[in-house]
């Protein structure tokens, strides 16, 4: 997919996430939804409305709400954070891309496999 499709395509779209088919997962998918910001501060808040009103097949992590525990890390603008701690931009003009962290194996949508995280912890 290239990037000027991207900007294209998805320009005026609130919230652009990873959509992955866990039967194809080498053709994922970038799926928009645009009024997701109107009832949400948080990203995280902005992902559980477009999952109980939009997507309900949407798959993400989310546990504490507090930042503390990083089940919700995603790669959200570029950027490896906490979905629950990221604010929405106020920025409507451009997309918030919200892709699954880079360099490990997606389960599903938003869900990496953590198994080489938990064994490079102990």
């Amino acid at each position: 997919m290239s990037k000027s499709w991207f900007k294209n395509g998805y320009k005026k779209l609130t919230h652009v996430f990873t959509k992955t088919d866990p039967k194809n997962r080498d053709f994922p998918t970038l799926k928009g939804h645009p009024a997701a910001q109107q009832h949400a501060e948080q990203i995280l808040d902005a992902l559980q409305k477009i999952k109980g009103e939009d997507d309900s097949s949407l798959s993400y992590r989310r546990s504490c709400r507090e930042g503390i525990c990083g089940s919700c890390a995603m790669n959200i603008d570029g950027t490896n954070t906490v979905a629950c701690l990221k604010p929405i931009d106020a920025d409507t003009s451009r997309a918030t891309v919200i892709t699954p962290l880079p360099h490990m194996y997606v389960i599903k949508d938003l869900v990496v496999d953590l198994t080489n995280f938990y064994q490079q912890y102990k």
